[in-house]
């Protein structure tokens, strides 16, 4: 009811917009399907899927694998588009740029995924908002610059 409200309350505003249910682990897939087999079941309305990854060096070929083998399988599944909402890897990891490029690539490769959003890419030297202490949490690693403010490779896939 309350993801029906919304979309209803978005249309009312503005018809033409896409509403997005956005969740994490575009890597997992019955993360994904259970919880939209249970929005379709109740009569939950989106238009598009985000997902986010946040890929590390251990587990970037696997969980790139999986992500964009997902968005086929969502797609087709609940006939609609997917979009990547938030994918970022550690600025100073050897292997971000290759993983933006593989993702950027497979997106394009995909005609039901409407793009690729790389989330806080403008972050550098340790940016650490105020709530990240409360939450216990460290500085964010995950933008696309280096310490000195300098843009990395990352930015090379979406040439």
């Amino acid at each position: 009811a309350y993801i029906t409200a919304g979309y209803d309350a978005v249309k009312a505003v503005y018809p033409q917009a896409k509403v997005i249910v956005h969740i994490d682990e575009g890597n997992n897939l019955g993360r994904y399907t259970w919880i939209f087999d249970e929005l379709k079941n109740h009569g939950g309305k989106w238009d598009v899927i985000g997902m986010s990854l946040y890929p590390e060096d251990s587990n970037w070929t696997e969980l790139t694998d999986n992500c964009l083998a997902n968005i086929k399988t969502l797609s087709d599944k609940y006939n609609c588009d997917v979009v990547i909402s938030e994918i970022g890897m550690n600025w100073d990891s050897d292997q971000a740029a290759p993983m933006m490029k593989k993702m950027v690539d497979g997106c394009k490769a995909i005609s039901t995924c409407e793009g690729i959003f790389y989330w806080e890419p403008e972050v550098y030297n340790d940016w650490k908002p105020a709530n990240y202490t409360t939450l216990g949490w460290g500085a964010y690693q995950k933008g696309a610059f280096d310490k000195s403010g300098k843009p990395t490779a990352v930015f090379d896939a979406f040439k």
